[in-house]
C-alpha cells in the first residue's frame, strides 16, 4: 500500500476540547473534528475516550475515509503525566481504532512537532495554565506537568502576579503602577481597598483576572515600569525551567529548538523577552513559534515515527492546513 492509501489521525485532547484531524502519509490533511475536552485522571478513561471518538468520526466523515483504513493514531492527551499512563491511554486508543498502531504521549509533546523542524528539543506551552516538555535525541521525554510552580502557571499566574504587584503599589513597596486603574475598572469599583476584598472574598474573582493578560501586556509594552518588571520576573522562571530540563537530560542548548505555543506568547512583549532571555542563558538555541495547531503536530510525529520526513511533506501539509483552518496565526 502507497502512502496515498495510509492514514494517520492525529489526537489533541484537553480539559476544554478534544480536536482530531486525519492525514494522509503523503502529507495531505483531509478532514478534522471538534468534542468537548476531558481529563482522564479524574473522569475516567471511558469518559476521555467518548469525545475522542465523537471528534474523530467527524474527521473521518469529512475525509469520506473509514476507520479501518487507519494505519496508525498518536493522541497528545491532558494529564498524562506519569509513569505508565502512556501505556493505559495507549491500550484505550487501540481499542477505539483497533485496525492500526498506536501512539500516547502528554499533549506537550504534540505540541512541539506543530512547530519544531526536528525530531528532539523542548517546548513551553502557556495558556490559561503552562506545561513543557523536553525531547532528546533517543526520544527519551521529559514532562515538566506539575512540577512547574504555581506562579508560572501561564495566563493565570500572571494576571495574579499583575494583582500584587497593584497591592505592592498600595503598600508603598513600589511606585505608581497603570495596573492599578486596569484592575479597578475590571472589578468596577473605586479603590484598592475594594479591590482587595473582591480579590480575597469574591468566588471565582481570581480565576477571571486572566482576561487581563493582554492588557498588562500593552501596559509593559507603553513603559510601565511595574508592568515591565513583571513579565522579566516572568520569563526569567519559564527561561530557568528551560535551563534545568536541558541539564536534566543531558541536552546541550546550542543544538536544540525551543517551541514556544499558547495563547500567552501570542503578545509580542513576552515572546521578545523570553528570545532576548533565551539568548543570553541558552546561547545558540533557536526560539521558534508553533506553525500548526496541535492535532497537526500529533500527525507530524506520526510521520517520524514511521520514518518519513515531515520536511518534505512541508507545501501539502500548509496547503491542506490552511484550506481547514489549522495553521496558527
Amino acid at each position: 500500500m502507497g502512502e496515498k492509501g495510509r492514514y494517520i489521525l492525529g489526537i489533541d485532547q484537553g480539559g476544554t476540547k478534544t480536536a482530531v484531524v486525519l492525514m494522509r502519509e503523503d502529507g495531505v490533511l483531509l478532514g478534522k473534528g471538534k468534542a468537548r475536552g476531558a481529563y482522564f485522571p479524574t473522569q475516567g478513561m471511558e469518559a476521555a475516550m467518548e469525545p475522542i471518538r465523537e471528534a474523530a468520526e467527524a474527521a473521518l466523515a469529512e475525509a469520506g475515509v473509514a476507520q479501518q483504513e487507519i494505519t496508525l493514531t498518536v493522541a497528545g492527551v491532558t494529564g498524562l503525566d506519569w509513569p505508565g499512563d502512556d501505556a493505559a491511554v495507549q491500550q484505550a486508543v487501540c481499542k477505539l481504532f483497533p485496525a492500526g498502531e498506536a501512539i500516547a504521549c502528554n499533549d506537550a509533546v504534540i505540541a512541539f512537532y506543530s512547530g519544531a523542524a526536528r525530531a528532539h528539543g523542548a517546548v513551553i506551552c502557556a495558556g490559561t495554565g503552562i506545561n513543557g516538555a523536553l525531547i532528546d535525541r533517543e526520544g527519551r521525554q521529559f514532562i515538566y506537568g506539575d512540577y512547574m510552580d504555581e506562579n508560572v502557571q501561564g495566563g493565570s499566574a500572571l494576571a495574579l502576579r499583575a494583582a500584587r504587584k497593584v497591592f505592592d503599589a498600595q503598600l508603598g513597596l513600589s511606585g505608581e503602577t497603570a495596573l492599578t486603574p486596569l484592575f479597578l475598572a475590571h472589578a468596577k469599583v473605586e479603590d484598592v481597598d475594594a479591590l482587595l476584598r473582591c480579590y480575597m472574598m469574591e468566588d471565582d474573582f481570581r480565576n477571571k483576572l486572566r482576561y487581563l493578560v493582554p492588557d498588562i501586556m500593552r501596559i509593559a509594552e507603553e513603559g510601565d515600569e511595574a508592568a515591565r518588571a513583571l513579565l522579566d520576573e516572568f520569563v526569567g522562571q519559564i527561561v530557568t525551567y528551560l535551563e534545568a530540563g536541558f541539564r536534566k537530560m543531558g541536552m546541550q542548548a546550542a543544538e536544540e529548538e525551543i517551541v514556544l505555543t499558547g495563547n500567552v506568547f501570542k503578545g509580542e512583549a513576552l515572546r521578545r523577552r523570553v528570545q532576548e532571555q533565551i539568548a543570553v542563558r541558552l546561547p545558540g538555541a533557536q526560539v521558534v513559534s508553533a506553525r500548526y495547531e496541535p492535532e497537526v503536530g500529533a500527525c507530524i510525529m506520526g510521520l517520524q515515527h514511521r520514518g518519513l520526513e515531515a520536511a518534505k511533506r512541508e507545501e501539502a501539509m500548509r496547503e491542506s492546513a490552511a484550506a481547514l483552518g489549522l495553521l496558527r496565526s
